[in-house]
This record gives structure tokens, C-alpha cells and sequence, in this order.
């Protein structure tokens, strides 16, 4: 019996019996189960306002796209139905993707909507354990979490009603945004590994190296940019050929002069200092929409002169912002530099009251202030806590 948030749906049995009615009799038991699938997620008053045969013509429009993903490119369809050419209709554009199954799917296609300006109605996915035959076409399918199942794929169908737009061209770009968006996501999944690779290769190394800078600076990443002597000057120049995961997506990168950058940049460029932590200038478009994150770790000759830089550009993940600050690396080496430098001795009021300011404070200020900046910032917090 077809379900809505656990209870029986006379508009599911509905659509149903029409796939029972209007399916080849070899196909409707498992358009029928896809059916379940999809709409078992869709709540009671989503369904308000729907009928049956329009629900039933999405399904299995949704069915035939699910039969067009013969290999690991995405299927992404973006269109207004109609009753004369798709057989059933919609007040909204439609938009349907089908996709290996991979994490962040949910919460990057959202993103990249909310960008375009586009606050998806309604959206339904469904990741599925398929066995397809020797046409590529399913035969048997099964939530994910079935572990019974030995599938050989396993895939993610979404179903997502957006504002309707007129225009063709419209159509075509949030497409065209979508496979930009899930290759995006892709290169960050599959590269996964071979980063985790580099990330324990370069920690050998710099642990095993004599380089400046503290053991907190002993954190890691791959290699991208590489520090050429040019005559005159000095250029950062990318070595694309090293570049995994989001970097190889990078275009338009080309080497930069020492000279043209401003006096803070050639400082961090080419100064002693082995780790940098900062931000890009771009805001991520896989998992969350937040400002990436920059980890540099420079590479030094026997003279300790800068030769290169591994470079790794993504996310923090949750246990940067919620762990204390003093468990975390580097940032709990800068809040006890930064309450060391004040007049206030360890283990007084004000001293204590400094490191609970500091362990409030936003991460991402701690990180990329001098001490003396953040010391200057939190007395004053304190101060205002004080008179108050």
C-alpha cells in the first residue's frame, strides 16, 4: 500500500493503479516501487492541490530519465511539461537529475538554485541500489540502505519543482549550472583519496625535513603552485599537472610576478613563515555556501630560500567551530601567545577571562589576525565586560 508519512495515500494508490493500467505488465511492478520510493518522502501537504494523473505522468517521465543513465555522466533535464508533449502538466519547471550517488548531492544542487534566485517548492530525491540488465536498463532496485542487495550502481534521482521560466535560455543555464555544479561535487568525491594520499606523503616529508617554522605548522596538502626564478624577478607559476579534486577545474590561472603583488603579499609569499591559513576569494559550491578555506604549506631549498607551495583550498569541517579552541591546532597555539602577551598573569581572573573570550571568538578572525591585533580586540572586550 502506498504511504505518506507513514499512513495510507488514496492519491498514491491512485497513481498506482494507473501504472498497474497504462504500464507493460513485464515493467509496472517496478515503476510501481520507484513510485513508492519517490513519493514515500513527500509529505501530506505537498500533495494538497495535485491529481493523480499528473503525479503518475512525473513518475514515470522521472522513469524514463533513470533508464537514460547508461554510464557516469549525469542526466539533467530541465523543462515545462506539457499534456500535448510530455502527457502531463505542471504549473512550475520541472527539473529532474540523475546521478551516481555521492555525498553532498542534497545540499549543492540547493545551493546552486538559491544562487540562480530559485527557491525550490518541492524537492524529492531518492538514492537507489539498481541492478541494470545488458541493455543498461534497471531490473531490480532497492532503497540504499538495503543491504541485500549486490547492486551494481547505486544512483540518486531528484525531482524538484522550481518558479516557472518562460525562457528558453533560462532553461538551458540552470542546466547548464546543475552538471557545472555535480562535476564540481564529483571531482571533490572521487579525488578524495588520492588527497588523503598526498596529505600523508607531504606530513612525512615535512616532518622529516629542516624547515622553519613550528611543529604546528606541520599540516598538509598537495602541490599547486611551484616559485620560479625569472630574470629580475621572481613568478608564481601553477603546476597544474599536480592539481586534484576542485583544481583541476581551475582556468585562466597564469604565473604572477613577485613585483606585482602588494608588499603584504610578497611578505607571505616568499617570508619564512611555513604555514598559511587564510580565505579565498571564492565561496564554495559544494556541501555549504561558505567562504573557502586556504591551507599553504611552502616548500624551502637547503638555503631556506621558497621554492613552491602545497596548496589545499576547501572546508573546515564541523570540528573547527564547535571543539574548544584550545583543542585546536595552530589556533590554540595563537590564543596562548595572544594571553601570554598581555599584562595579566597566568592563572588570574582576567587572564582566565581573555582565553573565554578567545575561545568565542570567531575562528576564522583568530586565524588570519596578528597577535597583537587580536590582544588589542579582546582587552577591549574585556574591558567593556568589566564596566558593565
Amino acid at each position: 500500500m502506498a504511504l505518506v508519512n507513514g499512513l495510507p495515500s488514496v492519491m498514491l494508490s491512485n497513481v498506482a493503479a494507473l501504472i498497474k493500467q497504462k504500464v507493460d505488465a513485464k515493467t509496472a511492478p517496478l515503476v510501481e516501487q520507484f513510485t513508492q520510493l519517490l513519493y514515500g518522502n513527500i509529505s501530506s501537504l505537498d500533495l494538497e492541490h495535485r491529481n493523480e494523473s499528473d503525479m503518475y505522468g512525473a513518475a514515470l517521465s522521472l522513469w524514463s530519465s533513470l533508464n537514460e543513465h547508461k554510464d557516469e555522466a549525469p542526466v539533467i533535464h530541465v523543462f515545462n511539461p506539457s499534456v500535448g508533449k510530455n502527457g502531463w502538466k505542471s504549473s512550475h519547471t520541472i527539473i529532474e537529475v540523475i546521478i551516481q550517488d555521492m555525498p553532498f548531492l542534497v545540499d549543492s544542487i540547493r545551493i546552486a538554485l538559491n544562487r540562480l534566485g530559485l527557491s525550490p517548492h518541492l524537492m524529492l530525491n531518492a538514492p537507489l541500489k539498481i541492478i541494470r540488465d545488458n541493455k543498461l536498463e534497471v531490473e531490480t532496485l532497492a532503497p540504499i540502505f538495503n543491504k541485500d542487495l549486490e547492486a551494481s550502481s547505486e544512483e540518486t534521482v531528484f525531482f524538484i519543482e522550481i518558479d516557472r521560466q518562460a525562457n528558453s535560455q533560462d532553461l538551458d543555464m540552470i542546466k547548464q549550472t546543475l552538471l557545472s555544479v555535480v562535476e564540481d561535487i564529483r571531482l571533490t568525491v572521487v579525488d578524495w583519496q588520492p588527497m588523503l594520499t598526498c596529505l600523508n606523503g607531504i606530513i612525512i616529508d615535512v616532518e622529516s625535513s629542516n624547515l622553519p617554522g613550528s611543529k604546528a605548522d606541520k599540516t598538509v596538502t598537495l602541490n599547486f603552485y611551484d616559485v620560479k626564478a625569472v630574470e629580475g624577478d621572481t613568478a608564481l607559476q601553477p603546476n597544474i599537472d599536480s592539481s586534484l579534486g576542485l583544481m583541476k577545474n581551475s582556468q585562466g590561472v597564469q604565473s604572477r610576478l613577485i613585483s606585482s603583488l602588494s608588499e603584504a603579499g610578497r611578505k607571505v609569499a616568499l617570508g619564512k613563515d611555513h604555514l598559511i591559513l587564510t580565505k579565498t576569494n571564492s565561496n564554495s559550491r559544494v556541501h555549504r555556501p561558505a567562504q573557502l578555506d586556504y591551507i599553504g604549506i611552502k616548500r624551502f631549498d637547503k638555503q631556506g630560500k621558497v621554492i613552491g607551495e602545497r596548496r589545499f583550498i576547501g572546508l573546515f569541517g564541523s570540528a573547527y567551530y564547535t571543539n574548544s579552541a584550545l583543542g585546536l591546532p595552530f589556533i590554540s597555539t595563537k590564543v596562548m601567545n595572544v594571553c601570554d602577551a598581555s599584562p595579566f598573569a597566568k592563572g588570574t581572573h582576567n587572564y582566565k577571562a581573555l582565553i573565554n573570550i578567545l575561545e568565542t571568538y570567531p575562528r576564522d578572525e583568530i586565524l588570519q589576525s596578528s597577535v597583537d591585533e587580536l590582544l588589542q580586540i579582546v582587552t577591549g572586550i574585556l574591558q567593556m565586560q568589566e564596566r558593565d
